[in-house]
């Protein structure tokens, strides 16, 4: 069975409680969404785990080297695609008002512009996550019909994108090296600092509910029914000798796979049971590095239970 418990107010300016239909933000968790999206289309005969990253987005002429990258190391953070946006570049792409389909091409035009960048290294990059959605947009029109004709809609799910309209986002009050520290004050949703640039959608700013959440991560269960065959997921979740993540996810100390996520005004991670029967899923309206933390150690507690 499924058990959901949500406690709280949707800002601590005192708004209302917030509700088990409520929409949270899942950050970077959308990774694994996307890659699972790719192996979805690669199973039904639309694309391949050979091909390079080159010949993903042909159309934008991409540096001769992005021939010898693949797409494997593309959803592995190990083909050398820079880390995020250009810092500079941010509020123009919140000012942005092309499809997003439109966006994502000139994000991958440049991105891909130059050779890649220490390739076979592990770095973690958002960027390499919009070009992988750049490649789905041609592949099947656009990534997030693709996310929802091919995983949402067969399990009865919907999303959203950007700041969810009811419950607030808290950013930290400073951002020390790599740590998020201090309670901070709650973002309005229609504000450029509640979210990442919406050209980031399919590496991370994917919002849902915590049932449907629920539903999505049925599919990754061991011997579960759904749009992904067993081997699909094992290539997803393994993590490559010398790397630090699969295709969008992780695993812990002990060998639980998981994901987590934070735009530095929510926190959400997804654990699993080392034998994949079992998820806990834990979000929060607050991107402190402690609340990040933290909701790791309340999915151990609950997959113990």
């Amino acid at each position: 069975g499924t058990r959901h418990l949500v406690v709280g107010t949707t800002s601590t300016a005192g708004g209302d409680l917030v509700t088990e239909q409520d929409a949270w933000h899942l950050g970077w968790c959308t990774k694994s969404l996307t890659a699972a999206v790719y192996a979805r289309l690669v199973e039904t005969g639309r694309a391949t785990w050979t091909a390079t990253v080159a010949e993903l987005v042909p159309d934008v002429m991409p540096h001769p080297a992005w021939a010898e990258r693949s797409v494997a190391e593309l959803f592995w953070c190990r083909a050398g695609v820079a880390a995020n946006l250009p810092s500079e570049q941010v509020d123009g792409w919140h000012a942005d008002r092309r499809t997003l389909p439109e966006q994502r091409t000139t994000a991958t035009a440049a991105a891909l512009a130059v050779p890649p960048l220490n390739p076979g290294r592990f770095v973690y990059s958002n960027l390499g996550y919009v070009v992988a959605g750049a490649a789905i947009d041609r592949i099947a029109g656009s990534w997030e019909g693709a996310l929802r004709s091919e995983l949402l809609e067969p399990a009865g799910v919907t999303c959203g994108f950007g700041p969810p309209a009811r419950i607030l986002g808290h950013r930290p009050k400073w951002r020390i090296g790599g740590l998020l520290l201090g309670r901070g004050r709650p973002a309005e949703p229609d504000s450029a600092d509640a979210d990442n640039p919406p050209v980031l959608s399919s590496a991370g700013t994917l919002v849902m509910s915590l049932p449907d959440w629920a539903r999505m991560h049925r599919m990754f269960h061991a011997d579960a029914p759904g749009p992904l065959s067993g081997p699909s997921i094992s290539r997803m979740m393994a993590v490559p000798e010398g790397g630090q993540m699969g295709m969008g996810w992780g695993r812990d100390r002990d060998g639980r796979p998981g994901v987590q996520g934070s735009n530095t005004l929510w926190s959400a991670t997804a654990l699993m049971s080392r034998d994949r029967s079992r998820t806990a899923l834990v979000v929060a309206n607050d991107g402190r590095t402690r609340v990040l933390t933290a909701s790791v150690s309340l999915a151990l507690q609950l997959l113990a239970d």
